[in-house]
């Protein structure tokens, strides 16, 4: 029986855009035979108990979560990466995994979710090239919000400028105006709304007081939080516990490390914090990389081709066990995009625009459309195409029988004839 992994599609040359996924690849990859299972990249997390990827199907049993995927090859099928580790050991690698599930996540929830800039120019495309065009309007948006929660008690909200555009006050608050010239400045641009000059300092158009600036020394504290106990544990070691081979842990901090290394963000402080601060966890990715992936880059092209069925792995030289998803009825797809995309909308208040900075108290509806009467539009069009459509397939299937007949319509009669009232006018003298 062939074994099946669904994960989270591929990004940045990596096998998928989640770290537990990426674990959960270089585990299986690295202990189990290539003919003993298959790789899918998926998009529909209902398959899953939990509602997330990685998805791990033994026949009957479905396994979630990177964790639990380790113990059930470790118990079923004797495949164990950990096999050798002393007793200290296994409490080092535990207390280590739970360290990076709590700092390691929020730092690339921050890196790839939290940033309006690294968010919308690098994170939302890679979920382009991996999602089918209506799931792109559920899941980023859905993850970045999961995001945002994980996230909220660590202060730094200002990094995703939207959410912050839509807490000041000021005049044409949440217009595209606002929005644009919010990320110009977190990007460091100069803004039309201030003096092109640059000023130093925290204070009000410095450069310090931007979202990015104002935040780097959090973001480089809690980078050295995940960064250091791993390089003082790595040491001059290959791997975290010695050995000639990778553990569990390994691949649990590939996963995480290799987003945060390869991810090509515009704000890449982990990324700079790895190069000059940490070269040694640097070669230890690349070195997991040669080990556990054998360094190949994986296209999400390639990969899209072969999960629709349109080609198969060797067609493109690929070296992990990709294979193509189950085919999925479109009527639940359309009801998702519905239920989770299209009502949260329409349920929306229309926008405001405020006038002035010293009374934020006076508001004005905008003349705008509002998001209620759009999101309702796009919904009964779209009801009445399906339907539509769905008759004329009906029609096409089931055609009448028998001749056509066509109803010729009755004559309309004037108004009083019957009554004798034509007759009647016309007795009259005149």
């Amino acid at each position: 029986m062939v074994l099946e992994l669904h994960v989270w599609g591929p990004a940045f040359g990596l096998p998928s855009i989640d770290p537990a996924c990426l674990a959960a690849v270089a585990y299986l990859n690295h202990t189990l035979p290539r003919d003993r299972w298959t790789l899918i990249a998926d998009y529909d997390p209902s398959l899953s108990p939990k509602g997330d990827f990685p998805l791990f199907v033994d026949g009957d049993k479905k396994i979630t979560g990177f964790t639990n995927i380790v113990s059930h090859l470790r118990k079923d099928y004797a495949y164990d990466l950990d096999a050798d580790q002393t007793p200290q050991q296994q409490r080092d690698s535990t207390a280590l995994i739970s360290l990076l599930e709590s700092t390691a996540g929020p730092l690339l929830d921050l890196y790839l979710y939290v940033s309006s800039e690294n968010y919308a120019t690098t994170t939302s495309a890679a979920y382009t090239a991996i999602l089918p065009w209506h799931v792109n309007y559920i899941i980023p948006p859905k993850r970045r919000d999961i995001a945002r929660s994980r996230t909220a008690h660590l202060g730094l909200s200002s990094l995703d400028v939207a959410q912050a555009s839509e807490d000041t006050n000021g005049p044409g608050r949440g217009t595209a105006t606002s929005e644009y010239e919010a990320a110009k400045r977190a990007a460091g641009i100069p803004s039309e709304e201030h003096p092109p000059a640059l000023h130093m300092g925290r204070g009000k158009g410095g450069l310090l007081s931007s979202p990015i600036y104002a935040a780097r020394f959090k973001l480089d504290a809690l980078s050295n939080e995940v960064l250091q106990p791993l390089a003082d544990q790595l040491g001059k070691k290959a791997y975290l516990f010695g050995g000639d081979h990778p553990s569990s842990l390994d691949c649990l901090a590939f996963g995480y490390l290799s987003l945060l290394r390869y991810a090509p963000v515009p704000q890449a402080w982990v990324r700079e914090a790895i190069q000059t601060k940490y070269p040694r966890i640097e070669g230890y990715i690349e070195r997991l990389r040669e080990k556990l992936l054998h360094n190949e880059e994986i296209k999400p092209a390639d990969v899209w081709s072969v999960a629709t069925g349109k080609a198969v792995a060797s067609d493109f030289g690929l070296q992990l066990p990709w294979a193509s998803r189950r085919p999925k009825a479109f009527i639940p797809q359309f009801r998702a995009v519905v239920h989770d995309g299209v009502l949260p909308n329409a349920l929306q208040q229309a926008p405001k625009v405020r006038h002035g900075h010293n009374n934020p108290s006076q508001t004005a509806s905008s003349s705008l459309p509002s998001p209620l009467a759009i999101s309702t539009l796009a919904t009964v069009t779209t009801a009445a195409a399906i339907g539509l459509a769905a008759l004329a397939i009906q029609h096409r299937r089931s055609p009448r029988d028998g001749p056509v007949i066509f109803w010729a319509l009755r004559p309309l009669q004037p108004v009083f004839e019957g009554f004798g009232v034509e007759s009647f006018l016309s007795a009259l003298p005149r």
